[in-house]
């Protein structure tokens, strides 16, 4: 799917990143027409007025996490079963009333994850114990965020202006002085 999307994004000649942006977004947004999707100005403001009503996920892997994060995140590999092992333990009665904000490089991970942990939340192990959570795929993921230059942090929590990427063809999406060694 990701992989069809940029042939096509080839195929359109847009070498702009700022368009390209709002192309993947797009993309995502018809691919995972039921996740919600939060602006990062929202984020933001959600971020600096009410933390504690917040869990981030960030669905990248332990190198692109390790590069750069949003403050406070946890890391939920994508390709492993820790997902299911967060919500049945993380999800207690206190958390019954926050948000969670899933992000990747773009969206296209977090908007299939946030897709399973809204099934996760509708499905009867979910409702125990009863939460009104809402979950949200962060709109243009980190690439969105770093180009729009807010606060990241690196495995130090020092703060940071550069992406992992996640490979090449993605890396066309960030202006080349936000993009991290791969």
């Amino acid at each position: 799917m990701a992989t069809q999307f940029l042939q096509k994004m080839d195929n359109l000649n847009i070498s702009d990143p700022k368009e390209m942006m709002s192309l993947a977004i797009k993309w995502v947004q018809e691919t995972f027409p039921n996740v919600e999707s939060v602006t990062t100005e929202t984020l933001q403001c959600w971020m600096e007025e009410k933390p504690e009503e917040l869990i981030i996920l960030d669905i990248r892997s332990a190198a692109e996490f390790e590069v750069s994060h949003l403050p406070g995140a946890i890391l939920i590999d994508p390709q492993s079963d820790t997902l299911q092992e967060f919500l049945q333990k993380q999800l207690l009665p206190e958390s019954k009333n926050k948000n969670i904000i899933c992000y990747c490089t773009v969206g296209y991970r977090a908007s299939r994850t946030a897709q399973s942990v809204n099934e996760f939340l509708s499905s009867e192990a979910g409702q125990t114990p009863k939460t009104s959570l809402k979950v949200y795929n962060a709109e243009g993921g980190l690439v969105k965020w770093a180009s729009e230059r807010r606060l990241m942090v690196d495995k130090q929590e020092h703060p940071i202006h550069l992406v992992h990427p996640y490979n090449a063809a993605w890396a066309k999406l960030l202006e080349p002085e936000l993009q991290a060694q791969i």
